[in-house]
């Protein structure tokens, strides 16, 4: 074997060793679950499967066996391929990809009796727990920090567990309860998501909330439940499964989650709404945020409940988290916290990691990490948390993920709406950037948007920033971008 031939084979060998790593990784993403990456093969990034960007996979026994039984393949295809070695590595190249599916597939089964064993020893462990309150928590967006405040708040009287970071399915809400139950734990704050209808059900059927919270829903998963009936029809699935009290806490001021409060109306249940907007015309209003004021240091807004108001101020950015904030304060209301407590408490809230959360950035510019999701709302609502700042602002965006056919516009609005306020945005990839563009060509800024590598757009930043400047970070794939720009 000649030096050239050696060369191309070690380099070759690299090239399928990192993108084994990779694809290990996008799966984990991508949760395991074929359907999510089918929508994921259908985009620009996607159809650059087999030259994926460099990634490292979350270590976990999944992914240990994934990328073990992969190299085991690939070993047994050198060995006994009958033909020319570089058409060997042509064929263990071409065929990594799917060989890291076909192996996620046969992990399916085992995965799911593993999981029901789990499942059904969580479930026997809250049914042998004294009783307690039990809040179920969802919507397209705003669960994981309703959740978070809403511990908070009630952590100053009560003994609380929470479902962890974004475990919001049934083996996440197994874990939460196998590993920190205790007895003495008096109230469960359980945060539910979903991909298709029944998912929330077998989640209310698991831990039997007495009080559901229903933040939002959006266009996020569309291309997964198909439409927005299907979405709203999922989340309700929390509320057909309350039990005890039944109280149903919905935000007012969301379109889709008023007439899922009129279904639980028509159910018969007590629906308490809150609302985030002065002058809103619905009946029934439990508990108002008005007066609100959002700056670089926080939130302010007077709650009002009844005929007394009481005094919000919180160390959270943006406006919108104030919706977040009071439907936690009705929450806890819900399980008998005293209002005046409640909103106490809620001074004590802070961002949730990599939502909307502070940091000190390159050359004394302030960065924003809001990585940790991306949907057409907060995307909207993040930039207009920008146009309160001072200095030159910059958008890191990811584009965003099965919207089905609400992306095209979803893109469109977030294009309009950056151009205005943002003097950079920079997108972490190709993905809907043209109906970006639309946007921002209605209203004649289509030069601000470009397609960058992390490490581009890591040392435009470092160039381009100074004192006073902002760049906001949305999405997951921006965290990386993040990350580049302390290491330059």
């Amino acid at each position: 074997m000649n030096i050239v031939l050696l060369l191309v084979l070690v380099v070759w060998s690299i090239r399928i060793f990192a993108n084994v790593l990779s694809y290990v990784h996008l799966w984990f993403v991508k949760e395991y679950r074929f359907d999510r990456m089918l929508i994921h093969l259908g985009t620009p990034q996607g159809r650059q499967i087999f030259f994926p960007s460099f990634r490292l996979p979350r270590i976990s026994p999944k992914t240990i066996v994934i990328f073990t039984g992969s190299g085991v393949i690939f070993v047994f295809l050198f060995l006994f391929l009958p033909i020319h070695v570089l058409l060997r590595f042509l064929v263990i190249d071409v065929v990594t990809f799917p060989i890291t599916g076909i192996l996620v597939g046969l992990l399916q089964a085992p995965t799911f009796l593993y999981h029901r064993f789990l499942i059904v020893r969580a479930i026997r462990l809250l049914r042998d727990h004294k009783p307690m309150a039990v809040i179920g928590i969802t919507g397209s967006f705003g669960k994981t920090s309703t959740k978070e405040y809403l511990a908070t708040i009630l952590s100053g009287t009560y003994r609380v567990l929470k479902t962890e970071a974004s475990k919001n399915s049934p083996i996440g809400i197994a874990e939460t309860v196998l590993k920190h139950l205790t007895p003495d734990v008096q109230v469960f704050i359980v945060e539910m998501g979903a991909y298709k209808r029944g998912e929330i059900r077998a989640m209310a059927d698991m831990v039997r909330p007495q009080i559901g919270i229903i933040t939002a829903v959006n266009a996020q998963h569309q291309d997964l439940f198909a439409t927005l009936e299907n979405t709203m029809r999922a989340k309700y699935e929390l509320i057909q499964g309350l039990q005890g009290k039944k109280i149903a806490i919905i935000n007012a001021d969301n379109p889709f989650t008023r007439h899922m409060g009129e279904w639980a109306r028509r159910d018969g249940l007590p629906v308490w709404w809150y609302t985030a907007r002065d002058g809103t015309e619905l009946e029934g209003v439990l508990l108002e945020a008005r007066e609100i004021e959002a700056d670089e240091k926080g939130v302010t807004a007077r709650i009002v409940y009844g005929k007394r108001a009481y005094r919000l101020s919180a160390n959270v950015l943006g406006e919108h988290q104030v919706g977040n904030i009071s439907a936690a304060i009705a929450g806890a209301v819900a399980v008998g916290m005293d209002i005046r407590d409640a909103v106490k408490g809620a001074s004590r809230v802070k961002p949730y990691p990599k939502t909307m959360e502070p940091a000190k950035g390159v050359h004394e510019a302030t960065f924003i990490n809001d990585t940790f999701n991306n949907n057409p709302d907060a995307a909207l609502a993040a930039i207009d948390f920008l146009a309160k700042t001072k200095g030159r602002k910059i958008l890191v965006f990811q584009p965003m993920v099965e919207l089905g056919a609400h992306a095209v516009e979803s893109h469109k609005d977030v294009g309009r709406k950056a151009s205005q306020i943002c003097d950079d945005i920079l997108l972490t990839n190709e993905n809907y950037y043209e109906s970006i563009v639309a946007g921002a060509t209605e209203v004649g800024k289509e030069k601000k948007v470009r397609v960058l590598s992390a490490r581009e757009s890591a040392s435009y930043i470092d160039k381009t920033v100074k004192k006073g400047d902002t760049v906001l970070f949305k999405g997951k794939e921006a965290e990386r971008v993040f990350r580049l720009c302390f290491s330059q």
